[in-house]
């Protein structure tokens, strides 16, 4: 019989293909089916199908978060747990470690956490015997454990069985290129020498590393070793890097041993940063000295530096040339205008005189940026997030700046007087000499700078407040000295106080019109102090006003009326003090030109995955130099036409009361005051899914300027 001709070639394709299958051997395969926890998709996968006797090969864990989600490195930082995979080998394998991919701080509230977001691969090698015998298949099985988070925390598991071919080696084109990219990016050991050593209740780390490296950042195996939390201050020179961290609760028993860090930093490839790193072990020791032998090498630092490339003498010539530029900030008139209406008034006086009330005056203003440090100092030891300007985050401090300068005011145009003269304008707090008034003039133009901060200075005053105490305190007196040396050289110039027209009715006109500024900064800080305390503190500091008013006017109606004027003034006085601290946004006031977005951290990685080009500003009701910009620059209708035109979302950070998210983030900039202006480039928003760092603006914003950066 025989069979149709369709049918005889059916059964040849049937038998052929059932040999070939037959001499091809098991299937293996370099995968598992993938397990979708809903937040995490995960499995295992190989570089291999097949490996040889002897032969070493990489399985990986392969793990896709949702966006947002992330999982955590072997020191899981603040909290979380580590990534863990717990393996079941035949005899004849071996594993080694797993290879960790580099981390990165993943902020959460006030805790930051060490992990990984987007689609990271966890390699481990693996080592077959000699002993395997060709054509058996190798299972690999196990459990992995991992925690994953966003607005909540899921622990989550899977089991696996892998089973890889022994034999003639089969690569798995896919899985073996990404685990080699995996393996390639993950940080490796190197022999560097680092050293690591505590100091004023800091990790120092310092390695030494040819042409150093650019925004450091250490992560400890040891998760006791440091306060995670805490922002790290990094110098880098051409000879090394080093590194502060505030302690953890284990420093002083950890310190002693060999340590192991993570080295993180950024490689810039064609413009873009690109994360990278490498794993060194310190020993106990004291400093390498890779910073001190970079010189001066930070003095050219001015409104952009950043920490990073800071030394202490750069810190010091930047705070001294912000000392100097202080003087010119808009914060400063109408102190500074009092001053030079003292020195033409006394131009014509002895000589010594003049000088001594430039001393007291110098005097003033260093005994108070002291003040001041040790104040900042004492705080941030307690832990507090604090920066320049700090004082002016306390509405009763508002408040009564507010008085001070309003009862100048009155005094100014003559509706009281303290002493004989115009050196006693200060306050009142004057000798008969008027010694005490220039010192406390002094004192006065400190406080009221400190909601600015002018170009050079930005840089050396975060530096400073990252460094330990003693460089604190010097690089402060730098910018005190600064600030005086004007109005001290003046005093030693005759020449020019010659030039001066002599005292006569003229000086008695030109201090009433000086009285002005100081009304004009007593409403100014009254509009600051509604934004903290609400409308509540606004009525309080407008009835202290109209007490300080009342007591003016009874101060002249006798012994009683001094009397009642005195309890009036007291009454003024502790008027501040009884507020409560308002949560008001100035600068997300409503501009129909402009929307503006609430700062997080969130929000703007959130912008920067949705391809968007971003511009932070950092600011504060009380910010001179903020509310310049705001009026100006920022205001004008080509620069807010070109945030539409180029889609740049437009954030605000307003750090008018405290907000310790918005402290940690300016020091992570190297700046403990504001404003602070960050712009992400489109290029650079989601790359890899993940926060990019911002190009730091000057301070003082230009229409030019904003349009070059949003046109480009």
């Amino acid at each position: 019989m025989r069979l149709p001709k369709f049918f005889a070639v059916f059964v040849q394709i049937f038998v052929l293909t059932a040999s070939m299958l037959g001499l091809s051997g098991p299937a293996y395969a370099a995968e598992t089916e993938p397990v979708d926890t809903g937040e995490v998709v995960a499995q295992i996968v190989s570089t291999h199908d097949v490996v040889a006797p002897g032969q070493s090969f990489h399985i990986a864990a392969s793990t896709v978060l949702n966006e947002h989600w992330h999982t955590y490195w072997k020191n899981p930082g603040d909290s979380g747990e580590p990534f863990d995979l717990i393996l079941n080998l035949p005899d004849t394998v071996t594993a080694g470690e797993l290879i960790w991919p580099l981390p990165k701080p993943v902020p959460t509230g006030p805790i930051v956490n060490y992990g990984f977001e987007g689609s990271p691969l966890f390699p481990l090698e693996l080592t077959v015997s000699e002993d395997a015998v060709p054509g058996e298949a190798l299972t690999i099985s196990g459990q992995a454990y991992y925690l994953v988070c966003y607005d909540v925390c899921i622990p989550e598991q899977f089991e696996f069985s892998l089973s890889i071919g022994v034999g003639e080696p089969k690569i798995d084109s896919r899985w073996s290129l990404n685990i080699a990219k995996a393996l390639e990016a993950a940080p490796a050991p190197t022999p560097l020498k680092a050293v690591s050593y505590e100091q004023d209740g800091q990790l120092v780390f310092e390695a030494e590393i040819a042409g150093g490296v650019e925004n450091g950042y250490i992560y400890p195996f040891e998760p006791t070793l440091i306060a995670h939390s805490e922002p790290q201050s990094v110098v880098s020179s051409d000879k090394g890097v080093k590194i502060r961290a505030a302690g953890g609760f284990a420093l002083a028993d950890e310190i002693e041993k060999p340590q192991t860090f993570v080295l993180g930093y950024d490689e810039i490839i064609d413009g873009q940063a690109v994360p990278r790193g490498m794993i060194l072990t310190s020993q106990p020791g004291a400093s390498l000295g890779v910073i001190a032998a970079a010189g001066a090498a930070g003095a050219g630092a001015a409104d952009g530096a950043s920490q990073a490339g800071m030394t202490v003498m750069g810190a010091l010539i930047g705070a001294f040339l912000g000392g100097l530029v202080l003087n010119l900030m808009p914060c400063v008139f109408p102190v500074i205008s009092m001053k030079a209406l003292s020195f033409a008034r006394h131009a014509h006086d002895e000589r010594s005189f003049i000088r001594k009330q430039g001393w007291m005056y110098t005097i003033g203003v260093i005994a108070t940026f002291m003040a001041l440090t040790a104040v900042l100092l004492i705080l941030k030891a307690t832990g507090a997030q604090i920066g320049w300007g700090f004082q002016l985050q306390s509405p009763w401090m508002v408040g009564l700046l507010a008085l001070l300068t309003f009862a100048i005011g009155l005094n100014l145009i003559g509706a009281f007087e303290f002493g004989a003269g115009l050196q006693n304008v200060g306050g009142g707090l004057v000798s008969k000499e008027g010694s005490a008034g220039a010192f406390f003039t002094g004192a006065l133009a400190v406080v009221v700078a400190t909601p600015c901060t002018a170009p050079f200075m930005a840089g050396a005053v975060g530096f400073a407040l990252a460094q330990p105490a003693v460089t604190t305190i010097i690089v402060f007196l730098s910018l005190a000295i600064g600030f005086a040396l004007p109005f001290l050289l003046l005093s030693y110039a005759p020449a020019l106080l010659a030039k001066l027209p002599k005292p006569g009715p003229w000086m008695e006109r030109f201090k009433e019109v000086l009285a002005f500024p100081m009304f004009g900064a007593a409403i100014w800080l009254v509009w600051g102090r509604t934004f903290q305390a609400g409308q509540t503190g606004l009525l309080k500091i407008l009835i202290a006003m109209l007490a300080i008013g009342f007591a003016v006017w009874l101060f002249k109606r006798g012994n009683i009326g001094k009397i009642l004027g005195a309890l009036a003034a007291l009454f003024a006085l502790l008027t501040p003090f009884n507020i409560t601290t308002a949560a008001t946004n100035i600068a997300l006031a409503a501009d129909p030109d402009l929307p503006k977005l609430e700062w997080s951290q969130a929000k703007v990685t959130e912008l920067q995955n949705d391809g968007r080009a971003v511009f932070v500003d950092f600011t504060a009701a009380w910010c001179v130099t903020c509310k310049v910009n705001e009026l100006g620059a920022l205001a004008d209708s080509k620069v807010k036409k070109a945030f539409v035109d180029s889609d740049t979302a437009f954030v605000v950070a307003d750090w008018t009361n405290r907000n310790d998210e918005i402290a940690r983030e300016l020091e992570k900039y190297g700046r403990s005051g504001v404003p602070l202006y960050l712009y992400f480039k489109p290029s650079e928003a989601g790359a890899n899914n993940t926060s990019v760092r911002g190009e730091i603006l000057p301070q003082i914003l230009t229409v030019n300027m904003l349009l070059e950066k949003l046109e480009g």
